[in-house]
């Protein structure tokens, strides 16, 4: 196996193990009766295409991953933005360091949150306000991973459609996290403002 087939199949491995993560935590919820998928019918009409939107892309980035590692001659991308920006292995180590981080920063983040982990906003029973473990460090530990798996996968790629997307989505739940913000300040008042004021958005200041 060549070096450039390691960094294709390592992240993809990656992707698999975030996957095993986010679908074991909630079947473990959910065996103990808590409601993992909350549907936010609060949300406008925008958000929800926002939220599609970003679904979408996820989709696409993550068959483009699969796509590009075995290779599959089909690509729901046009064929410029297959074209190869970066191809140092210095950068590709430096993106698979970012992929190995997302896995841990996750996983710190599920332990911290406990039963209190969810797929959409919980209005009726948002429960307690985590702050310890790696809320500590951020305030949204959950997107820093994400963050870190859609950077890393286009330094290994180098490829333009995988910076396009990484850009699509970090920008997505960056407005995701906006929004939930405006909820948590509703929620828990004081107390998350004062949080907001000790702990960065992303890390610690």
């Amino acid at each position: 196996m060549t070096i450039i087939r390691f960094f294709d199949w390592f992240q993809l491995a990656v992707l698999l193990v975030m996957a095993c993560l986010a679908f074991g935590r909630a079947f473990t919820l959910y065996s103990r009766g808590v409601r993992v998928v909350v549907i936010d019918r609060e949300r406008s009409v925008g958000r929800t295409l926002v939220d599609l939107l970003t679904v979408v892309c996820f989709v696409v980035w993550v068959y483009e991953v699969a796509a590009h590692t075995w290779p599959l001659r089909t690509h729901f991308v046009p064929e410029p933005l297959g074209a190869v920006l970066i191809d140092v292995t210095a950068i590709k180590i430096l993106g698979a360091v970012l992929l190995m981080s997302g896995p841990v920063i996750y996983s710190l983040a599920l332990v911290a949150m406990g039963s209190s982990w969810r797929l959409g906003i919980d209005r009726n029973s948002h429960g307690r306000l985590v702050t310890g473990g790696i809320f500590r460090w951020s305030r949204n530990p959950i997107y820093v991973a994400l963050d870190c798996l859609a950077l890393g996968v286009f330094l290994i790629q180098g490829r333009l459609v995988f910076l396009a997307l990484a850009a699509f989505l970090i920008g997505t739940l960056h407005d995701q996290i906006l929004y939930e913000e405006r909820f948590l300040s509703r929620a828990y008042g004081d107390t998350y403002r004062d949080y907001c004021r000790r702990v960065g958005r992303y890390v610690k200041a």
